[in-house]
């Protein structure tokens, strides 16, 4: 069963893939600020996170990089989602394992994670 840990400051969008992802048979955990990212992973070693890039905390392409660039962590896929437009580059330059725009599908999103995991 893959965990995942889903980042983003709306509660609404965490609610509801948290539940949809259950019912992918996937354990999920959720932090709905960009600063509780080092805590979560520490505590619940996931296998993938999910993280919304505009975050009010915090940018979520930053924190992909700082995580990328971590001895500890760095192993960890990270797939970065976003309504906005968003520059190819600026999500290079995150080193993020793949990118989604919002509204994604989440059937879609389901299939990326299980390949990450696999």
């Amino acid at each position: 069963m893959p965990k995942v840990l889903v980042i983003d400051d709306d509660v609404d969008i965490l609610d509801m893939v948290k539940t949809v992802l259950a019912s992918y048979d996937m354990k999920v955990d959720c932090a709905n600020e960009g600063s509780k990212l080092w805590a979560m992973v520490a505590k619940h070693e996931p296998d993938v996170i999910l993280m919304d890039i505009y975050l009010g905390d915090s940018d979520g392409r930053e924190l992909c990089q700082h995580l990328k660039r971590s001895d500890k962590f760095s192993h960890i896929p990270v797939i970065l989602y976003s309504a906005g437009n968003i520059s190819p580059h600026s999500i290079n330059e995150s080193l993020a394992d793949d990118f989604i725009v919002k509204p994604f599908d989440i059937g879609v999103l389901a299939g990326k994670i299980n390949a990450m995991v696999a």
